[in-house]
C-alpha cells in the first residue's frame, strides 16, 4: 500500500510543478475510510500517503514547497463519499490521493 501511495504522490508532483512556484504549501487530500467496515485499509492509505509526504518533504519537497496531507474519513460509505468530495472542493484543494 505504501508504494502505491508513493506512486500516486509522485504524479501529484508533476502535475504541482506548474503550481509550485505560486504555493508555499501544496495540499494533498488524503481520503480513506477512518471509520466503518473496511477503517482497517484506510488506516494502511493513510499511513502510506503520510510516509510518502514526509519523504518527497524530506527531500526538498516539490521546489522548495512542502507537501500537506489533509485528511479526510469517507467511511466507504457512498453518501459520505460524496459530503468528502463536496468538503474537498469547498476546501480549495486541488490535489485527491483515495
Amino acid at each position: 500500500m505504501k508504494r502505491n501511495a508513493k506512486t500516486v504522490i509522485a504524479g501529484l508532483v508533476a502535475l504541482a510543478m506548474s503550481q509550485a512556484a505560486f504555493a508555499k504549501d501544496i495540499k494533498v487530500a488524503v481520503v480513506g475510510a477512518m471509520s466503518g467496515p473496511v477503517a482497517q485499509w484506510g488506516d494502511m492509505e493513510f499511513n502510506g500517503a503520510r510516509q510518502a509526504i514526509k519523504d518527497i518533504n524530506a527531500q526538498g519537497g516539490i521546489k522548495g514547497d512542502k507537501l500537506v496531507g489533509v485528511e479526510y474519513d469517507d467511511a466507504c460509505d457512498p453518501k459520505q463519499a460524496v459530503a468528502v468530495a463536496n468538503k474537498i472542493v469547498n476546501d480549495g484543494i486541488q490535489y485527491v490521493i483515495g
